[in-house]
């Protein structure tokens, strides 16, 4: 719903829509090394929630870490590089988009 939102007036460019569906399709702009970086950094985050028992903003923080880097590598798309025109895919010779 919110990327609707984002695509219709600010015209986001990772967004499309897809041709008889009701919603919107993300690209993929993550790259394989990306996504792995992402996907340890959210499993790290998550074993140090285990173990960090005090401190609000700590656990706060490490909760976030988790959630974008497990979701953006589960999604192969990062919102941030959808706005900056970002994209870590590898490009195959002799094909173009």
């Amino acid at each position: 719903m919110i990327w609707m939102i984002f695509e219709r007036f600010l015209g986001i460019p990772g967004l499309k829509n897809v041709a008889g569906s009701s919603g919107l399709e993300l690209e993929p702009n993550i790259g394989k090394e990306d996504r792995m970086i992402r996907f340890v950094i959210g499993v790290v985050a998550l074993i140090g929630l285990i173990f960090i028992k005090r401190g609000f903003i700590a656990r706060y923080l490490l909760g976030l870490a988790a959630l974008a880097g497990l979701s953006t590598a589960y999604l192969k798309f990062s919102p941030v590089y959808a706005l900056i025109g970002e994209d870590t895919r590898k490009k195959k010779k002799g094909k173009r988009k």
